[in-house]
């Protein structure tokens, strides 16, 4: 018989400064509960609501739970059966994240082979028929009689999930989508990238390889993007005029199987293609959004510019602002979204117009990253906004080349989201070429992203993720700056999907984070 125990942060001391004026409507909806699956050989010995649940032992998210203990909401012992507080359309599952005490990113916990195990994860949903997992275990996969009622977790057992019925195949059967396979039978590059231990400068280099592999042999195929998946799979992204012909290209990268599709089946925005990659539309309104004007800045908060539009009208652009980084000078810049500033370079807070708060002064080329210089007037916090009652993250770094990566829970702070938890699924290479003056020849660069996954949505559960994310900060629960938000996919087979551009590309351009 299991235990369902329902936890949130306890109570920290409240810093205001460091609270939003105004919670966005997308925060306000999320739940700020988490739901805690236990046995009676695996469990607290005492429960009761109010007291005191030590999460060490289920997994929890760090930047969730620093002090590494919850507050008991609620506890039961049936999993469907209602708890004794509980709201209208309000059920167990309706929890951003479900704890266990097993850490499933482990391979060493069998999903089908421990009953114990077993049982925990076949309670969450009523109705489940089988709980399996893609190779590597990137993922969980959950097929169920029936959808269960929206909002679904995130993560359960430290791992992303998807949800579908197992007869009508509604919902998300897998992860990713399917795409035209290469043949098996031509393996390249069978050593030197292992993907259990990987970082930024590793797959840049066998990114390098696979780019020269297929100039050399396949001159016809122009690749855009190297991307390596939490299944442990590879998708290589081509030009759009290329005939996919999988069966004559590789079907394995460094023993792991290979993927192919075009670059329009990505469905990325379209701005990403323009030669000055700037933005020519304001974004849409949203619902609620915290267009605050700070006394002083910090991660998270609104900032504007001034675009002109088709009808050469001037509009406001808004995005989010990064983190305070240095040059090896000692300089200092505020890193932002280059294409969500306009043609004067002037950036403002919303609700302050008239007053700069600095100008673009460097672009990192084919990142989307720039750097502002602020006025000396203005004062920058590198701590963002609390992520609970008196929670605020500690950023320590920016992510390196040399880091070793793992698929993982990351987190952001937008004026249109405030908090949002996603985890990473997939890292890429995009691979850009670099006309250099007074030359015809190309200088292929190599720029690292992070893809994220913000959880399953079906029905009327829709996405809320505008465009004046871009620039804002993701973390991971090291406090480690894993990169900066860049776009979502809206439509299509990859809808859901975030890209974000890796730190290390600031790090490698000469950048460290101002403590």
């Amino acid at each position: 018989m299991s235990v369902s125990i329902i936890i949130n942060s306890p109570l920290q001391l409240h810093i205001l400064a460091r609270k939003r004026k105004i919670t966005p409507s997308a925060e306000q909806s999320l739940s700020k509960t988490t739901l805690v699956l236990a046995t009676p050989s695996k469990g607290p010995s005492n429960i009761s609501q109010s007291s005191t649940l030590f999460i060490q032992p289920f997994y929890g998210p760090k930047q969730m739970y620093p002090s590494g203990i919850a507050t008991i909401l609620n506890h039961y012992t049936h999993n469907h059966t209602p708890p004794a507080e509980k709201h209208e359309n309000e059920e167990l599952w309706h929890n951003r994240h479900v704890l266990i005490p097993y850490n499933l990113q482990e391979q060493s916990n069998n999903i089908i082979t421990d009953g114990e195990l077993c049982s925990l994860l076949h309670s969450i949903f009523p109705g489940t028929e089988n709980v399996t997992e893609p190779c590597f275990r990137g993922y969980l996969i959950f097929q169920v009689k029936q959808l269960p009622s929206a909002p679904w977790p995130l993560t359960v057992g430290g791992l992303p999930i998807t949800v579908s019925e197992t007869r009508s195949g509604r919902g998300r059967a897998l992860m990713f989508p399917r795409a035209m396979p290469g043949r098996l039978s031509i393996s390249i590059l069978q050593s030197g990238f292992d993907g259990t231990n990987m970082s930024d400068g590793g797959l840049r280099q066998l990114a390098r390889d696979v780019n020269t592999y297929f100039q050399l042999n396949l001159p016809a195929v122009h690749i855009i993007e190297l991307m390596f998946t939490c299944q442990h799979t590879f998708f290589i992204v081509i030009d759009d005029h290329a005939e996919l012909k999988t069966g004559e290209w590789p079907g394995k990268i460094a023993n792991y199987p290979v993927a192919y599709l075009h670059d329009k089946d990505l469905n990325r925005p379209a701005w990403i293609d323009k030669p000055d990659r700037r933005e020519t539309e304001p974004h849409p309104s949203m619902e609620i959004a915290d267009d605050t004007a700070y006394d002083v800045l910090r991660p998270g908060v609104m900032i504007s510019s001034s675009i002109i539009t088709g009808a050469s009208h001037p509009a406001t652009l808004s995005s989010t602002a990064g983190v305070l980084v240095k040059n090896t000078t000692g300089d200092s810049f505020m890193t932002a979204a280059f294409h969500a500033v306009g043609d004067s370079e002037r950036v403002w807070q919303s609700r302050r117009p008239a007053e700069t708060i600095g100008k673009v002064a460097v672009e990192i080329p084919f990142t989307g990253i720039c750097l502002v210089k602020l006025e000396r007037s203005i004062s920058f916090s590198n701590q963002t906004f609390e992520i609970n009652e008196g929670i605020v993250p500690q950023f320590t770094r920016l992510a390196t080349s040399g880091d070793e990566f793992s698929f993982s829970t990351c987190y952001l702070n937008s004026p249109y989201t405030g908090l949002l938890d996603s985890v990473i699924i997939a890292k890429s290479i995009k691979i850009q070429a670099e006309r250099t003056p007074h030359s015809i020849e190309e200088r292929l660069r190599y720029v690292a992203y992070d893809w994220l996954y913000h959880g399953q949505e079906e029905g009327n559960i829709k996405a809320k993720l505008p465009d004046g994310m871009c620039g804002s900060v993701i973390w991971n629960d090291e406090g480690v700056i894993q990169g900066f938000y860049q776009f979502s996919i809206k439509e299509g087979s990859w809808k859901g999907f975030s890209a974000c551009v890796s730190a290390s590309e600031v790090v490698e351009s000469g950048y460290t984070l101002v403590a």
